[in-house]
């Protein structure tokens, strides 16, 4: 397999959530349907690790995509977005089951619409054979070329020492590479299975302003990452957490275990929160209630004004991910912080004073 040809012909047109069954054609032969619309091979008797990849693009209708290169980096001409979100993911699971490495490998629907597929998977996870062995959950789904992530949207989904050894191994393989733990996930499918599967993380795959007429992908990292992924031994990466254990919570009778009490956090709740740059690190920063609701208006407020609210009667805004309750009875995800910033300047910024940092 042409590692650039293949993404070239992953990424000519743009598939939103309900148009992922073109793609099957591009699966290698032997993969089955979950009975919930993702599709699935497995290589290997009893796999401890599950990799996955999204199938559906940050887009509302389908586009053809005009390519553009410029150096190392594939874009486009501005007019649709490129769609290495996640086709970039979607390459390397294709790479990798040609190359025969063992694994679980899992094409999920509709991750750009609140991770529909994921969701359903995850719910009905013990009627799969494989979730009495899946240990470790891999997603091909981050920006940049360094991450692997430890938390996504309300805790930790994999553990730090899970992270560094990860990075290790995949440094090992690159002297380029400078992989290392990162704890600003957002929210992902990976993050659908943190209390079903120990080690669940995200790995960059050379992507950039993804959601946008300017998104990127760094072509020659991608075909990097795909060599060193078939050397990497992943069935022997250890496992350092139990489903579930690390991740965040707020009990209103557990503000003391948790570190929030006192007057200083009045008006502060961990559900709602972003990351900043805090004295020259990512942090993970609660916003106050006052302020979530200052921006809940600023976005419905953009909503009517973009006329994407004819459907929806109440929307749900944590300072990350925004859902929307509509007429017809669905409760479905909108869009992320991120993608909100690219049409409302307003949230590009806090006030330091409606922000605390969680301790």
């Amino acid at each position: 397999m042409k590692i650039k040809q293949k993404f070239l012909e992953l990424t000519k047109k743009t598939y939103p959530h309900g148009t992922e069954d073109q793609l099957l054609s591009l699966l290698p032969s032997g993969y089955k349907e979950d009975g919930f619309g993702n599709y699935f091979i497995q290589i290997g008797t009893s796999p401890s690790t599950m990799f996955t990849c999204h199938l559906d693009t940050a887009s509302q209708r389908e586009e053809g995509v005009n390519h553009v290169f410029d150096g190392k980096f594939i874009k486009t001409d501005g007019k649709t977005i490129l769609g290495a979100d996640d086709k970039a993911g979607m390459t390397i699971l294709l790479y990798m089951i040609e190359k025969n490495v063992e694994g679980l490998y899992y094409f999920f629907i509709g991750e750009e619409r609140g991770c529909v597929g994921s969701r359903l998977a995850s719910s009905n996870w013990s009627s799969f054979d494989f979730s009495s062995y899946s240990t470790k959950c891999i997603s091909f789904d981050r920006r940049g070329t360094s991450s692997v992530i430890t938390e996504q949207l309300y805790g930790v989904c994999c553990s730090l020492e899970f992270a560094k050894e990860l990075s290790k191994r995949l440094n090992e393989k690159n002297s380029e590479f400078n992989f290392s733990p990162d704890p600003t996930g957002i929210y992902t499918d990976s993050a659908q299975f943190t209390s079903l599967i120990p080690e669940c993380t995200n790995i960059s795959v050379g992507y950039y302003n993804e959601h946008s007429g300017s998104e990127s992908q760094d072509i020659e990292f991608l075909e990097k990452l795909c060599k060193v992924c078939i050397e990497v031994d992943w069935e022997t990466l250890p496992i350092f957490k139990n489903p579930g254990e690390y991740i965040v919570g707020y009990d209103d009778e557990d503000d003391e275990d948790f570190g929030l009490f006192g007057s200083e956090y009045s008006g502060f709740s961990p559900d709602n929160f972003v990351y900043v740059n805090h004295d020259g690190e990512t942090k993970k920063m609660m916003i106050s209630d006052e302020y979530i609701e200052s921006e809940k208006e600023i976005i419905s407020n953009w909503m009517k004004s973009s006329g994407i609210d004819q459907d929806v009667f109440d929307i749900t805004w944590d300072g990350q991910m925004l859902y929307g309750a509509s007429f017809s009875g669905s409760y479905d995800f909108i869009a992320n912080r991120e993608d909100i910033m690219g049409h409302v300047e307003e949230l590009r910024s806090i006030p330091s004073e409606h922000l605390k940092l969680i301790s």
